[in-house]
């Protein structure tokens, strides 16, 4: 059988059930091991499956974001591990954009203590947080508001962070795969592309939950991003497709880089 041929089982395979095991699919292709996991790793690679732990599953499908509320509860150990990477990512003085979530609110926490920075955010609790920390100058990008994240979004927002020479921008999201990061709306997309073009370097930060979820929207791709900070969890797969696009990786454990 060919490799072609191979992947359309696996792809059949995963049409009618949601994840099917390594050892599985060795035994339904009779091929080796190392042969499965490089079918999976092209298929992933063209967003089709995601590898788990032991095995392969689909990808889920984003419709909307989460709301802030919700986001903030979720992962918080990680998102703390990723922060306190990312602040080792900024030197006094610099201008830094965070993008809107709740990575990059515990990235904002961490900040505080780094001296003579310009803080430019879309994200209202990120804004307040500077503000109560008090110990940099800020930024509030304006725009329509999406009132369940919090945030501005859309082509206003979008013009106004052209306005900035942003030093070091961290960019969050909902959804990603070795493609890329995709959001479910035009609005987020503007924001998303705005940043990268204004800053001299991008920062994709996101736990590791993220992985495998895919929205309607790419936005970036990997490979337009200077470094990913990820929580441990990631799995290895993907830890090594992102190193084989010659993507920096930080790890909250580690600091592997191509």
């Amino acid at each position: 059988m060919i490799p072609l041929e191979r992947q359309r089982s696996i792809l059949r395979q995963l049409e009618q059930q949601p994840s099917v095991s390594i050892a599985a699919l060795v035994q339904e292709l009779d091929v080796s091991h190392m042969t499965v996991r490089r079918d999976i790793r092209r298929l992933e690679e063209l967003g089709k499956v995601i590898s788990v732990p032991g095995g392969v599953s689909r990808p889920e499908r984003l419709a909307l974001d989460l709301s802030h509320e919700v986001k903030e509860g979720l992962q918080p150990a990680a998102k703390q591990a990723i922060a306190r990477q990312a602040a080792g990512q900024v030197q006094p003085g610099n201008v830094v954009f965070l993008d809107a979530g709740t990575t990059t609110l515990a990235i904002a926490r961490e900040l505080a203590e780094v001296p003579q920075l310009v803080v430019v955010t879309n994200d209202l609790a990120i804004a307040l947080a500077v503000c109560e920390s008090g110990s940099n100058q800020l930024y509030f990008v304006g725009g329509s508001v999406d009132m369940s994240n919090q945030s501005s979004q859309g082509s206003t927002a979008a013009s106004q962070i052209g306005q900035f020479n942003v030093d070091v921008a961290f960019v969050s999201t909902s959804s990603f795969d070795l493609r890329g990061i995709s959001v479910p709306s035009d609005a987020k997309l503007a924001v998303k592309k705005a940043i990268h073009a204004g800053a001299v370097r991008t920062i994709l930060a996101s736990d590791s939950s993220k992985y495998g979820r895919v929205a309607s929207l790419q936005a970036l791709k990997l490979t337009e991003f200077d470094a990913i900070i990820c929580d441990d969890e990631l799995p290895e797969s993907a830890a090594e497709g992102i190193r084989d696009l010659g993507v920096s990786l930080i790890l909250t454990n580690e600091h592997l880089q191509h």
